[in-house]
């Protein structure tokens, strides 16, 4: 067989709708496969990397204060509720004020600006006036924080970088991370929105100050080489390494997108966006798209979870974004949304062009879903594209350019990106060169050595399948994660990523993850986190019951015990089969690298934690009532 479309995909296919797909100007599909001696393949575009039109993204920012200096470029909710707007033309004179107020500090050379509040026009800004002047940005995420107890993570960047600038939007909401991170880094300047703290800088200050020809000067000295921003990894197997992204990685990365997505630059970009600046689909997915065409881009005070997705639907409602960029999770609440009120899905969809989703696999029915809304919206299915990338690859260095035939698919390599496909069985390990692949770690040697092979391609961990081996150019599915596969006691591969994907939706919305087990073991198992909320708000019961006690609910494992069920009887085989499973009763734990700052699972940490909770599983015939054993 030449074709490996996942069987949850084949599903599917026939229920997609033939509505035509929304017009949008994309460029063609030209890929070239090259066979090279070693048995590997280089897939790339055919279509070189166009020249990169600026020297760093400060340019852009200059250029639109010029040409369209009384656009909104960001906005953001105010106490009052209303947007509160910054044009380009502001925006450029706060900008150069801030990088002012930077170099007459006289930072430290080599030592970033830590940023650890949530997205905002301030931060924003204070990027900016940063990069244009050389001084890196280290944006981390706003959970290491806040939903750690000890701030432990804080306190392993501040050591280990040494910021020179703290900044934190709200000085009390942010106090025990910002006390742990002058501790490790007692030298740094503190920069803060609020007057609270008399040691803290307010921001109004630095950016009420009068530049001089000094901003010019360090502009001018700015390069493609220059360090702009030190994203971090997930730091799902230690510490989280701090990639070196250089005005030449972010520059090239905007320029493969628009190459193969001219319609960008057809009409005003409008996009309504919630993705973190500290990951890269946050930073320069959608900012730097937005900053690049001249844009406006609504900071989204809501997100992907219960309490605060009616924001994000209200706020797209009014706007009417021509782009959407969002994570599966949160495609999945629009359209649990739309399919509960059709008139959301008019709005949202009225002027959408284009979807792109990453950060993992969406699954097949939001898929099936948003093609059905749209069409029966506006006449037209939206196209959805999805990508491969990492904070490695800047992003993103696969994606799709075409009205999709397969759905699900990671597209294909973008212009000026290389994929070397290494044969692993029957998948191909991933690895990437380009100009928008990083250089490397900043100040981990080690690192560095063991991420790149000796041609300079970047290993990613991942691998890949084509939708058809004779047809390259319908693109590349994913294929998991190989650090995460296993080998069952009987030699059998056990893709973890697939297995959780076709399992995962027999058991919505009663469980919000699993982990396998059965490394070594003659059967596969599974441990579940319990979406308690949900299981509370559903089953009569339950409303009074405290976790421990839903593990051990009759009717929960009634349910997820039909869930398995369907799911074994759909991929019976012994490496997809689920044997047994057993109901957590705490949730994944950031302090205990259980859990991503992204919201994803730690395969690996969730193991090393519960290893009794797995020995537990495994142990004899008769286990505890919050074990299940599945019927063969």
């Amino acid at each position: 067989m030449s074709r490996h479309i996942p069987e949850t995909i084949q599903a599917i296919e026939p229920l997609r709708p033939d509505a035509p797909f929304r017009e949008v100007d994309f460029a063609p599909v030209d890929v070239l496969l090259t066979p090279q001696p070693d048995g590997s393949l280089i897939l790339s575009n055919r279509q070189p990397l166009a020249a990169l039109p600026v020297t760093q993204i400060g340019e852009y920012l200059r250029h639109h204060a010029a040409q369209r200096p009384h656009q909104t470029f960001l906005a953001e909710p105010g106490a009052d509720g209303q947007w509160q707007r910054l044009t380009y033309a502001q925006a450029l004179t706060k900008a150069n004020a801030v990088s002012q107020w930077l170099l007459d500090q006289q930072l430290p050379a080599g030592r970033p600006v830590l940023i650890l509040s949530e997205n905002s026009i301030n931060q924003a800004l204070l990027q900016f006036a940063a990069m244009q002047i050389g001084v890196p940005v280290m944006p981390v995420s706003p959970a290491y924080s806040l939903m750690s107890e000890a701030c432990g993570k804080i306190a392993d960047l501040s050591q280990r970088f040494l910021p020179a600038l703290i900044y934190a939007g709200n000085s009390r909401r942010f106090a025990k991370a910002l006390a742990v991170a002058r501790a490790h880094s007692p030298d740094a300047l503190w920069l803060c929105d609020d007057n609270v703290n008399a040691d803290a800088i307010p921001f109004d200050r630095a950016a009420a100050t009068s530049p001089t020809h000094a901003v010019e000067e360090a502009f001018g000295r700015v390069g493609h080489d220059t360090i702009a921003r030190l994203l971090l990894t997930s730091g799902s197997t230690g510490s989280p390494k701090a990639v070196i992204m250089t005005q030449r990685n972010i520059i090239a990365s905007g320029v493969l997108w628009d190459q193969v997505w001219p319609f960008l630059a057809k009409e005003p970009l409008v996009m309504v966006d919630w993705l973190p600046w500290n990951h890269t689909a946050g930073a320069h997915g959608a900012l730097a798209m937005v900053l690049r065409h001249g844009g406006t881009l609504y900071l989204d005070d809501g997100k992907p979870v219960p309490h605060l997705i009616g924001r994000t639907v209200q706020h797209l409602r009014d706007i009417k974004p021509n782009v959407m960029t969002n994570v599966p999770r949160g495609l999945d609440m629009l359209v649990a949304a739309m399919e509960d009120d059709p008139a959301i899905a008019k709005d949202i969809f009225a002027r959408l062009n284009a979807i792109v989703y990453g950060g993992a696999s969406l699954a097949p029915n939001t898929l099936l879903k948003l093609e059905q809304l749209s069409a029966q919206a506006t006449g037209r299915r939206i196209p959805i594209s999805s990508s491969l990338g990492s904070t490695e690859t800047t992003m993103p260095a696969t994606l799709i350019w075409w009205p999709p035939k397969v759905l699900g698919t990671l597209g294909l390599p973008a212009p000026g990106v290389e994929a070397k496909l290494v044969p692993l069985g029957d998948r191909y390990e991933i690895r990437f060169r380009g100009p928008n692949i990083t250089r490397g770690y900043y100040n981990d040697d080690a690192a560095n050595q063991k991420s790149y092979d000796e041609e300079g391609f970047m290993l990613t961990g991942d691998a890949v399948v084509f939708a058809d081996d004779e047809h390259p150019e319908e693109g590349l599915f994913y294929a998991g994660r190989l650090s995460e596969n296993f080998k069952l006691a009987t030699g059998t591969w056990v893709s973890v990523a697939t297995v959780r994907g076709n399992l995962l939706p027999q058991l919505h919305p009663f469980v919000t993850d699993a982990v396998l087990t059965g490394h070594d073991r003659n059967e596969l198992g599974a441990l579940f986190f319990l979406n308690t909320s949900q299981i509370r708000k559903r089953l009569a019961g339950a409303a009074d019951l405290d976790d421990a006690a839903l593990t051990q609910f009759a009717p929960l494992q009634d349910i997820i015990r039909e869930g398995i069920e369907r799911h074994n009887r759909n991929f019976p085989g012994s490496s997809t089969r689920i044997a047994r499973a057993l109901l957590l009763d705490s949730p994944p734990s950031i302090d205990d690298n259980e859990i991503t700052d992204k919201g994803y699972i730690n395969q690996s940490g969730v193991l090393k934690r519960r290893a009794e909770a797995v020995k537990r599983l495994y142990d004899g015939q008769t286990l505890d009532s919050d074990c299940l054993i599945i019927d063969t």
